[in-house]
C-alpha cells in the first residue's frame, strides 16, 4: 500500500512555484512568501505534506526562518526572514523525492548597524550565521609576539555594513598586554596589531566611540602559550608569580609581586627557582640544572637541582643582617637571575630568665631576661613582653627592649594585703616562656584569725571583694556583712567540710550587693565570720570593708 501511495505521490506532485518576490529586501525584516505545489499539468496538487526552506547560499547554515514549512492543500504562504545580505533565490524541497521549486532572485541588504565584531587569526567571517563565525578556533599565540586582528562593523546577522568609519577602542583580559589606541574602522572594517604577554586564555573587546549605539563585541578565547626560555626568577614567602610583567627595571622585581617576608637566622625556609620566558610565563625546561648562590653565609637544601618546571630549595642564613643578596644561575646555559634582596633578623631561640621563686606580697620584684638567637649571640634593640596569667600580682613594665646585651629588667609587684598564692607569669619574644612566683603572706595575722579583705576599698576599682580566713578546725560557718547602722545587709552560710567552712584557708566574694542583689551605698561595712562546732565557737572575728562607687 506505502509503495503504492509514494508512486502515486511521484506522479502527481512534479514541482513547487514561488510567486514573485519583491526586490530587495533586508536583513532581519519579514515579508511574505506564497508557494504552489503543481502537478506535471500546471495545475495545483492538493499536497499536505511538509517540505525544506532554504537559500541557493546556504552551506553551513540556513539562511531563512522558518525553514520547516507544511502545506494546506497545495499551497503555503507565510512571512519569512533572511539573515545573509546577498543576492540570492529561495528553494523549497520536499525531502522524501526531493521535488524542489525556486524563487526569482532576490537582493538581500544588511540591517541596521548594530554590533562590532573582532576576528581573530585563524578565525573565518560567516555572515548570516548565529556566531557570525566558522566552526575554526583561533590559532594559539606566543606570549610577547604581535599578531593582527580584525574588526567588522555589523548587523544583527554579522553582516558587514560599509561606508561607515567608526571610531574603536580596545581592552583586553591580560592586563600586561600592548593594545593599539583608539582608531577608526574604514569602510566599516579595520586590521589592528595586538601584543599578549601573559599566557593563558585571553578575550579581547572592541568597544565603540562615545556617544554610539552600536554595541562592544567581544572576540573568542585566544590560547597564549609560553616563548622559549630565557629567565630565571626565584621566588621567596611573600611573593607571588607575575607572568606577563612588562616591568624591566630590576628593583622593580620583574616577574613577581609583592615583597620578601623577612626571615630570621638560621631558620629554613623554602626558595622556589622558575624557569620563565621573555615575559616572565613559566616555561618546562629539560635537561639543565639550577643552583642558588649569595655573598653572605648561607646554606641550601640540595645545593643543586633540576630545573624542569621548578627547583624547591629549603635556605637559611647564618647572620642577621638587613639587604642580604641571592641569585639563581643554571650550570649548563649559564643564565643568571637578577640579585634578590633579604633581610635577616635575629630570633629568639633562648629566653635566659633569673626571678626569684618566692616573694613577699606587697614588694616590687624584678625579672632579668636575657634574649639569645639561634648562634647564642645577644639580641639588640629587640621586643619582649610581659602578662600576669594567673594570680593577683602586676606587672609594672609589660612591655621592653632589649639593651647591647640582649638584656632587659621589669619589675612585678605583688599585691600586699592577700592571702598566699601562686603568680604565673607569661614572657614573649620570639619564643614564650611560663614562670611562676610564690607570693608569701608578709605575716602570719590569717592563722591567728584574723580576716583578710582585697581590696580594700572596693567598687571602683574592682567589682567585688575577695573576704579571707583560716579555720583550725572545720566548723559551720555564717558570715554576715553589717552596714554603718548595724543592719545586716548579706549573709551566708557553709556546712561543715563544704567549701567556705574547711579547715584552712577560705574565701568568698562580695560583689558589693544586698540579700535582694541591689547595689548598697557607699560606706565602710563590717564583715563577721563566725564558726561553730556543736556548741563551742571556733571562729569569731570580725573586718572593716570600704565600698567606694
Amino acid at each position: 500500500m506505502s509503495v503504492v501511495l509514494g508512486l502515486f505521490l511521484v506522479a502527481q506532485l512534479n514541482s513547487f512555484e514561488f510567486t514573485e518576490i519583491p526586490s530587495p529586501q533586508y536583513v532581519g525584516d519579514s515579508f511574505n512568501i506564497t508557494i504552489v505545489a503543481k502537478d506535471p499539468y500546471g495545475a495545483i496538487y492538493p499536497y499536505n505534506g511538509s517540505a525544506l526552506l532554504s537559500t541557493t547560499r546556504d552551506d553551513y547554515w540556513t539562511y531563512v526562518y522558518p525553514s520547516l514549512i507544511t502545506f494546506s492543500n497545495g499551497v503555503w504562504q507565510d512571512k519569512v526572514i533572511v539573515t545573509l545580505a546577498e543576492s540570492l533565490k529561495l528553494r523549497c524541497v520536499e525531502p522524501t523525492h526531493l521535488i524542489t521549486g525556486q524563487s526569482n532572485t532576490i537582493n538581500i541588504f544588511p540591517g541596521p548597524p548594530e554590533k562590532l565584531f573582532p576576528l581573530m587569526p585563524g578565525e573565518k567571517m560567516a555572515p548570516g550565521s548565529p556566531e557570525g563565525r566558522q566552526p575554526t578556533p583561533p590559532r594559539n599565540q606566543v606570549a610577547g609576539d604581535s599578531f593582527n586582528f580584525e574588526v567588522y562593523l555589523t548587523d544583527a546577522w554579522y553582516n558587514l555594513i560599509q561606508f561607515r568609519n567608526d571610531s574603536v577602542y580596545f581592552s583586553v583580559t591580560d592586563s600586561f598586554a600592548q593594545l593599539p589606541g583608539g582608531s577608526e574602522l574604514s569602510n566599516g572594517r579595520g586590521t589592528f596589531t595586538v601584543t599578549l604577554r601573559q599566557a593563558g586564555q585571553h578575550r579581547l573587546t572592541v568597544v565603540p566611540g562615545e556617544g554610539s549605539s552600536i554595541q562592544a563585541g567581544t572576540s573568542s578565547v585566544v590560547t597564549v602559550v609560553p616563548g622559549s626560555f630565557q629567565h630565571l626568577l626565584p621566588l621567596f614567602p611573600g611573593e607571588t608569580l607575575l607572568p606577563g610583567d612588562p616591568t624591566t627595571n630590576v628593583w622593580q622585581t620583574p616577574g613577581k609581586a609583592g615583597k620578601p617576608l623577612t626571615q630570621y637566622v638560621r631558620t629554613p625556609f623554602n626558595v622556589t627557582v622558575y624557569p620563565c620566558d621573555a615575559c616572565w610565563n613559566r616555561v618546562v625546561n629539560q635537561g639543565d640544572s639550577v643552583m642558588l648562590n649569595s655573598d653572605f653565609s648561607f646554606e641550601s637544601a640540595p645545593d643543586r637541582a633540576e630545573l624542569a618546571d621548578g627547583a624547591v630549595f629549603s635556605v637559611q642564613f647564618n647572620d642577621a643582617g638587613p639587604n642580604q643578596n641571592i641569585w639563581a644561575t643554571t650550570l649548563h646555559s649559564g643564565l643568571v637571575s637578577y640579585l634578590n634582596w633579604l633581610n635577616i633578623r635575629a630570633l629568639a631561640t633562648q629566653l635566659v630568665i633569673s626571678a626569684p621563686d618566692t616573694v613577699r606580697a606587697g614588694e616590687t620584684t624584678y625579672i632579668q631576661v636575657t634574649m639569645k638567637d639561634a648562634n647564642f649571640q645577644p639580641i639588640v634593640a629587640a621586643p619582649c613582653r610581659f602578662a600576669v596569667i594567673t594570680g593577683m600580682g602586676e606587672m609594672l613594665d609589660s612591655a621592653l627592649l632589649s639593651d647591647t646585651l640582649g638584656r632587659l629588667t621589669a619589675r612585678f609587684l605583688c599585691t600586699a594585703d592577700h592571702g598566699a598564692e601562686n603568680d604565673t607569669i607569661k614572657i614573649c619574644a620570639d619564643t614564650t616562656e611560663y614562670i611562676g612566683i610564690y607570693i608569701d603572706m608578709p605575716d602570719s595575722s590569717l592563722a591567728m584569725g584574723k580576716i583578710h579583705a582585697f581590696p580594700n576599698p572596693f567598687g571602683y576599682n574592682r567589682e567585688s571583694v575577695e573576704i579571707s580566713y583560716y579555720l583550725q578546725p572545720s566548723s559551720d560557718i555564717t558570715v554576715r556583712i553589717y552596714d554603718p547602722f548595724g543592719n545586716a545587709v548579706r549573709s551566708w552560710y557553709f556546712p561543715r567540710n563544704r567549701p567556705g567552712a574547711r579547715s584552712g584557708l577560705n574565701r568568698l566574694y562580695w560583689n558589693g550587693r544586698n540579700d535582694q542583689g541591689r547595689r548598697v551605698a557607699n560606706g565602710m561595712y563590717v564583715v563577721q565570720v563566725i564558726g561553730q562546732l556543736h556548741t563551742a565557737t571556733t571562729f569569731k572575728n570580725t573586718h572593716r570593708i570600704a565600698v567606694v562607687w
